[in-house]
C-alpha cells in the first residue's frame, strides 16, 4: 500500500515560479540569486501558510545550484539546517547552532540555516544570536521566518533584509485549486472551491488541508457548495438572502422558522448575527460602483447580491447593520441567546415598515386639496384668536362696573395701536438685526440657532431663503418656519415670506479597509510619512 501524501507536501513549490501570490518576494530572491547579492540575514514575515518556508527552502537549493524537484525531498542535503524555534529557543540551543556555523560546508558553497517561528526565541537566545547575525563566515545565510514580527526585538530586525509577505487572493488560491482537481481528474463547482478559498483567509496550506477533507468525503464524486459547506459547517448563503427579503418584507415568521431550521442543524444564533451583518454589509457596497470590487464572493453570489441592493434602500441597510452590530456587542452578555437574536430579528423587520408608514403619510397629507389645507389653516388662526380674546376677557366683577370696563377697553385699543405704530420697513439690514434679536430669544436651543445663522438670499418679493447643508438642518427649519414668519411679521409692516435652499453635500466615502483608514490618516496629516519612516514602522493591507 503506497503511503499517503498531504497536498500540502505533494503540491509544494520546489520553484519561485510556482509560488502563489507572492511574486513581489520571488523576484526579488530570483533576481538577487542572479547577480550573487543575497544578504547573509533575512528575515520572511507574514501570516501562516503563505509560502515562508516553501521560499527558504527554494532560495537555499538555488544558491548552492541544486535541482530539487521532489517536494518531499527536504532533509537529504547536509547545507541546509532547519531549525523550529517554538521547541528549540533557549540559549543553549542557539549555541549549539553557532558552533555549528563555525565549520565550513563539505559540499556547494553555503551553509543554510533556516529558523522557523524565530519569534518564540527568549530574549536571551535573541541576544547570544546577535554577533554571530550580525558577522556570520562568508559560507553561511540565515533565513529567519516568522507569524509575528512585531514580538522580534529590534536588533535583530535592524540586522536583516525584511521580506513581507501577503495573505493570497482568494482568485488565485481557487486558481490553485481548480489546476490540482483538474489533474486528478476529480469534477468540481465553482461555488464550492470559492467557499474553500474563502474560509482559507489567504492560507494556501490551509485551503489544501481542506481540499484533502473534502475529496475524502466526496469519495472521488463530483465537489458541490453542499457538501463543502456541510463539512466545514458554514452557513449557506441562501439562508441570508432569504432571511434579508423575508425582513423587508415584514415576514417576521419565515424569518423565525428559518432561525430554528439553523440552530436544529447545529449552529449558534451568533453565526446568523454575524453572517447576517457581512451579508448586509456586502448590500452595502453593491450600491457603490466604486468599492465594488471589496466584494470577495463568486460571480454567481455578486449577481444576486447587485440585483437584491437594488430592492432595498441604503437607509434600512445602514439601521439593519447598526441594529446587529448592538445585538453582537451584547451577545456575550445576555443569558438567552436565542430570544435576544429574535428580538434583533423583529427589530429588523420593523424598520422597513416604518420607512413605508412614513411614506404613505407624507403621500396622505399631501393628496390633501389645497383649498382644504388653507381651510384647516383658517380655522387654526380663529381658534388661536379666540382663546387670546377669552383671555383677555373681563370678569363678573369687571361687567358690573361699567367705568372700569370702559377703562380696561380703552386701554387694549391702546395696545394694539402701539403695537401696528411699532413695526418698522423691511430691508435687508433690518432683517439681520431681527434675526440676532430672535436668536438672543432661543439662547438654550443650540439646534435652531445654528439654523438662524445660516447664510441668506433675498429677492424682490420680500422672500428670503435659508440655504441649508443636509436634510437634518431641513427638518428643524420645517419646526421653526411657522414661529419664525409671525415673529417676523409682528416686526415689519410689509408681510415677509421665508423659505429654504437645500445644498445636499457630497457624501464621504465609507472607510472599511486598513489601507482605507491608513490614507484618511495621511490626507489628514502628511507628517504621518515622515514619522513612519523614522521609527521604522511597517503595516499590512
Amino acid at each position: 500500500m503506497e503511503k499517503y501524501v498531504v497536498s500540502a507536501r505533494k503540491y509544494r513549490p520546489t520553484k519561485f515560479k510556482d509560488v502563489i501570490g507572492q511574486s513581489h518576494v520571488t523576484t526579488t530572491l530570483n533576481n538577487a540569486v542572479k547577480n550573487n547579492k543575497v544578504a547573509q540575514s533575512l528575515l520572511f514575515c507574514g501570516p501562516r501558510g503563505v509560502g515562508k518556508t516553501t521560499c527558504a527552502r527554494i532560495l537555499a537549493n538555488n544558491i548552492n545550484e541544486f535541482n530539487n524537484d521532489n517536494p518531499l525531498n527536504n532533509s537529504n542535503n547536509l547545507n541546509i539546517y532547519e531549525l523550529d524555534a517554538a521547541s528549540n529557543n533557549s540559549v543553549e540551543d542557539i549555541r549549539n547552532l553557532i558552533d555549528q556555523v563555525r565549520y565550513a560546508p563539505q559540499s556547494g558553497k553555503y551553509k543554510v540555516y533556516i529558523i522557523d517561528e524565530v519569534h518564540m526565541l527568549s530574549n536571551a537566545a535573541f541576544n547570544a544570536f546577535l554577533k554571530t547575525l550580525e558577522e556570520p563566515p562568508s559560507y553561511a545565510i540565515f533565513i529567519l521566518a516568522t507569524t509575528e514580527k512585531n514580538k522580534v526585538i529590534p536588533t535583530i530586525l535592524s540586522r536583516c533584509q525584511i521580506y513581507d509577505f501577503k495573505r493570497i487572493e482568494i482568485e488565485d488560491i481557487k486558481n490553485k485549486l481548480k489546476e490540482i482537481l483538474n489533474n486528478e481528474s476529480i469534477e468540481f463547482e465553482d461555488e464550492a472551491l470559492h467557499t474553500i478559498a474563502q474560509k482559507a483567509d489567504g492560507a494556501m496550506r490551509d485551503a489544501l488541508s481542506t481540499l484533502d477533507l473534502i475529496k475524502t468525503f466526496s469519495k472521488g464524486s463530483k465537489i458541490t457548495l453542499e457538501i463543502v459547506t456541510k463539512n466545514l459547517h458554514i452557513l449557506d448563503s441562501e439562508y441570508f438572502f432569504k432571511i434579508s427579503n423575508n425582513l423587508f418584507d415584514g415576514d417576521i415568521s419565515s424569518t423565525l422558522l428559518i432561525l430554528n431550521e439553523i440552530l436544529i442543524k447545529g449552529f449558534e444564533s451568533y453565526n446568523l448575527v454575524t453572517g447576517l451583518a457581512i451579508h448586509y454589509r456586502n448590500l452595502l457596497i453593491c450600491q457603490n460602483e466604486e468599492i465594488i470590487k471589496l466584494l470577495e464572493v463568486s460571480n454567481s453570489e455578486k449577481i444576486k447580491f447587485k440585483e437584491q441592493a437594488k430592492l432595498i434602500p441604503s437607509k434600512i441597510i445602514e439601521e439593519s447593520i447598526e441594529l446587529l452590530n448592538q445585538c453582537d456587542i451584547s451577545y456575550k452578555m445576555t443569558s438567552n441567546t436565542r430570544i435576544h437574536t429574535e428580538i434583533t430579528l423583529v427589530k429588523l423587520s420593523k424598520l422597513s415598515k416604518k420607512k413605508t408608514d412614513k411614506i404613505e403619510d407624507n403621500k396622505e397629507h399631501n393628496t390633501v386639496p389645497k383649498k382644504q389645507q388653507v381651510e384647516s389653516k383658517t380655522e387654526n388662526i380663529k381658534l388661536k384668536k379666540k382663546i387670546i380674546k377669552d383671555k383677555d376677557t373681563p370678569n363678573l366683577k369687571d361687567l358690573l362696573n361699567p367705568k372700569k370696563a370702559l377703562i380696561e377697553e380703552k386701554k387694549n385699543e391702546e395696545i394694539e395701536n402701539n403695537k401696528i405704530n411699532s413695526k418698522i420697513n423691511f430691508n435687508e439690514e433690518s432683517f439681520k438685526k431681527m434675526i440676532e434679536s430672535y436668536v438672543k430669544i432661543k439662547n438654550d436651543k443650540k439646534s435652531e440657532i445654528a439654523i438662524l445663522q445660516k447664510e441668506l438670499s433675498f429677492n424682490d418679493k420680500n422672500t428670503i431663503f435659508f440655504h441649508l447643508d443636509n436634510e437634518l438642518e431641513s427638518s428643524i427649519f420645517d419646526n421653526i418656519k411657522l414661529e419664525l414668519i409671525n415673529y417676523i411679521n409682528s416686526k415689519f409692516i410689509e408681510k415677509i415670506k421665508i423659505d429654504k435652499k437645500v445644498n445636499l453635500v457630497e457624501k464621504q466615502k465609507t472607510i472599511y479597509t486598513n489601507q482605507d483608514k491608513y490614507e484618511y490618516l495621511i490626507k489628514k496629516n502628511k507628517n504621518l510619512i515622515e514619522l513612519k519612516n523614522k521609527l521604522g514602522l511597517d503595516y499590512e493591507f
